[in-house]
């Protein structure tokens, strides 16, 4: 048998029994990196909800999924932006959820 590795072809002998070639996949595909932030891979309208801070719901701009598996919502900022990475309505002091909002809540 001739296997193709990054040092040309090698030749293994098939009556050598318990005989293990390493290939990238020992270090490649089972490693988790561990130092690197999330990232970004989907952004979703959030027409219709809100995020309930304190007394009052803080409308939605849209939700933004991680490739964590993570999924938060992002408002407006102060200065009128949108910020994907630092408008996290979850960082809002008082925050408290998300709700499903219609036209008759948004005045609270």
């Amino acid at each position: 048998m001739v296997l193709n590795t990054t040092a040309g072809p090698r030749y293994i002998d098939s009556m050598r029994p318990g005989h293990t070639i390493n290939t990238s996949r020992v270090t490649d595909e089972d490693m988790e990196i561990l130092d690197e932030e999330p990232e970004i891979v989907s952004v979703v309208p959030a027409t219709g909800w809100a995020a309930a801070v304190g007394e009052h719901l803080a409308d939605l701009v849209v939700f933004v999924a991680l490739d964590s598996g993570r999924m938060y919502g992002v408002v407006v900022g102060d200065d009128g932006r949108v910020d994907l990475t630092e408008g996290n309505a979850e960082d809002i002091p008082g925050f408290s959820g998300y709700r499903k909002v219609n036209e008759l809540q948004k005045g609270n």
